[in-house]
């Protein structure tokens, strides 16, 4: 176990009290924010180690004091929102503040997006708009948009899925002998939707005019949030985050000891929700990086797979240090385990795609070259260096892209060019095209390893 995550661990609650002092306090301070651990890492310092407490106990106290002013203006903003929507059903708040709002325990105060479950979006984003926030993402799934207003962002949710293997669950994910093409079919992950009546049937608490889920409905979707960034069924690797929030493990534990807990009823909603994979999955993270379950069901034995990108699935090797560490994985050890080419068997033949990569003085140029003609309705494309990496999107002649690029352009002839500072290395390359209904209807992975001075 390494210095930084030994610690982190042990503000999340693990009784392996830190001992190696052989960390940067600065990337400590930083994961510890990204982490959400400030606050609990407070309460716990004074029963702590002296020298700890002497390093990072002013500014934990500081960072604390940031996530409970903000916190504040979390909750002022629902209030006046509901305020606002008179007599319309109020939404209610999941995640970020929600385990504090309800345990009443301010060490737990979080505080990322406002996440708010609505039954009605209509009224809830003409109140947004009346109130000045202004939209910051388009609807994607199960998500109408992000609104922001002076630094606080709201994301609007139909429901919230809860995300599980499905068909994935008994895929034989063993890849061919190089240099076969591994061909894999569409297998679809379930997540079925935890939608506003549910929420509020089982009774929600309400702070104010805050409202927020009984401790058994949020602990699933607690699990089931950490589920889906642990498998990056989204693709989300593209974002320099911790793939496990240790924050969400340790609220786990909160709410199994609330009062209102009702074992029972937890295990119905499971149940109900198919929500066995995500469960389970929390159990076994809970057990390998705080040293136990606390949930009222075994902790599940894995293999857990993840996704490479949209449809494709491995089985990656897990790294229980890198869980907690802001990339996804490690090419340099995935990607010597997959074939040099994966594509999604769909019946019609792939695209004549092309890719090119140039690594020259530290920076790296990915050349994807799209056919002149094409029937899909959007295009799609990714890079993934593991610590960071882009998604790109064409549609109606207009590229969209996020990730950590320096640059990315649409060139003549239908290329697409993204530049990025690395040095030369591992990544996977992905291009994909979808209907108008956003099924895929073609998709190629390409594990490459390129070093500087490659042109391929």
């Amino acid at each position: 176990m390494g210095a930084l995550t030994q610690v982190l661990r042990w503000a999340a609650g693990a009784h392996e009290i830190p001992e190696d002092q052989d960390f940067d306090d600065r990337v400590l301070l930083d994961l510890m924010g990204q982490h959400a651990l400030s606050g609990r890492l407070q309460r716990r310092l004074p029963a702590g180690p002296q020298w700890l407490r002497h390093r990072i106990g002013g500014p934990v106290a500081a960072m604390h004091s940031d996530t409970l002013a903000l916190a504040e203006a979390h909750i002022r903003a629902v209030d006046r929102i509901v305020a606002d929507l008179g007599e319309q059903t109020p939404p209610v708040v999941v995640k970020g503040i929600a385990t504090g709002l309800l345990t009443g325990e301010r060490h737990l105060l979080r505080c990322g997006d406002i996440d708010l479950v609505c039954a009605d979006g209509g009224p809830l984003i003409e109140t947004l708009t009346r109130l000045g926030y202004e939209r910051t993402r388009a609807p994607f799934l199960h998500e109408l948009g992000e609104f922001t207003r002076e630094g606080v962002e709201i994301d609007v949710h139909a429901y919230l899925p809860v995300p599980g293997y499905g068909a994935v669950r008994h895929a034989d994910l063993t890849p061919p002998e190089p240099p076969k093409t591994w061909y894999q079919p569409r297998r679809v992950p379930s997540m079925n939707p935890i939608r506003h009546g549910r929420l509020v049937d089982g009774g929600t608490v309400t702070v104010g005019r805050v409202s927020v889920p009984d401790p058994c409905l949020l602990a699933i979707v607690l699990c089931g949030h950490a589920f889906l960034n642990f498998t990056n069924m989204w693709s989300l690797s593209h974002r320099a985050k911790p793939y496990v929030k240790l924050a969400e493990l340790a609220d786990l534990r909160a709410l199994v000891r609330h009062e209102a807990f009702d074992t029972k009823r937890f295990l119905k909603l499971v149940a109900d929700l198919d929500a066995w994979d995500a469960v389970g999955w929390a159990g076994w993270a809970s057990t390998v990086l705080l040293g136990r379950n606390p949930l009222p069901v075994p902790a599940g034995t894995g293999p857990f797979p993840r996704c490479l990108w949209w449809d494709f699935w491995a089985r990656l090797p897990v790294d229980e240090e890198t869980l907690l560490l802001p990339y996804w994985f490690n090419p340099a050890t995935v990607i010597p385990l997959l074939p040099s080419r994966i594509e999604l068997d769909t019946g019609r033949p792939t695209p004549p795609w092309t890719v090119e990569i140039r690594h020259d003085g530290g920076q790296a140029t990915v050349v994807v070259g799209l056919p002149e003609r094409t029937r899909a309705a959007t295009e799609r494309g990714r890079v993934d260096f593991g610590t960071g990496g882009t998604e790109w999107t064409l549609s109606d002649g207009r590229l969209t892209a996020v990730g950590s690029h320096v640059a990315c352009d649409l060139l003549a002839g239908r290329r697409i060019r993204l530049r990025y500072r690395v040095p030369g290395g591992e990544m996977l390359v992905g291009v994909a095209e979808q209907d108008a209904s956003g099924a895929l209807l073609s998709a190629l992975l390409l594990p490459v390893t390129a070093n500087p001075g490659d042109v391929r």
